[in-house]
């Protein structure tokens, strides 16, 4: 019986003449198989193959056509900066990147002269991962059930409540223009 062994991703864990590939392992072009995540080694003598059992529970990376929730951080002319809060419908998706970006032209269907008349900083928007890049995350918020799902008031900071389709400020009386989404949660 042999010892189990904890390896981690890059680990040596046999040559393919003797085992070939399993799960969580790769071959490199040199013959050799190497681990791709954290876990115990193990061969299955049956099918020639060694195999990485998980440590821990897989992670689910953000990738182009999930969900996610963000606080908007800084509108410039062309496009809106956010951090994003969660990813995924359960916020079970790992963000490796917090910081994303809403291009003016994918803020909605139409024309959008400035993204300022939209978003908001602070607002809280839910928006759908339009392209993952090495340097960051694509949003976009076009589809009706996307868009600003809580707001604050720009003079007192206040959340702003939905009346008749309009956002108001309960303070000031005020109303103020987003991309509301249907979700919004104030109404």
């Amino acid at each position: 019986m042999q010892k189990e062994e904890t390896v981690f991703p890059g680990t040596f864990l046999a040559y393919e003449e003797e085992f070939m590939a399993g799960k969580n392992a790769y071959e490199d072009d040199e013959g050799n198989v190497y681990s791709t995540s954290v876990g115990i080694k193990e061969f299955d003598s049956e099918n020639h193959e060694v195999l990485v059992k998980n440590a821990s529970k897989e992670v689910n990376v953000i990738k182009r056509g999930d969900i996610v929730i963000a606080r908007v951080n800084s509108v410039k002319r062309k496009s809106v900066l956010v951090g994003i809060i969660s990813g995924g419908e359960k916020n079970e998706l790992v963000v490796s990147n917090s910081m994303a970006a809403l291009p003016i032209f994918n803020i909605m269907n139409g024309f959008v002269k400035e993204a300022s008349d939209f978003y908001k900083v602070g607002d809280i928007i839910k928006a759908r991962v339009f392209q993952v890049f090495p340097y960051g995350i694509d949003l976009e918020t076009k589809a009706p059930e996307l868009g600003v799902i809580k707001a604050f008031g720009v003079k007192s900071r206040t959340p702003l409540v939905l009346i008749n389709g309009k956002l108001r400020d309960t303070v000031t009386g005020a109303t103020e223009e987003r991309k509301i989404s249907t979700n919004y949660i104030l109404r």
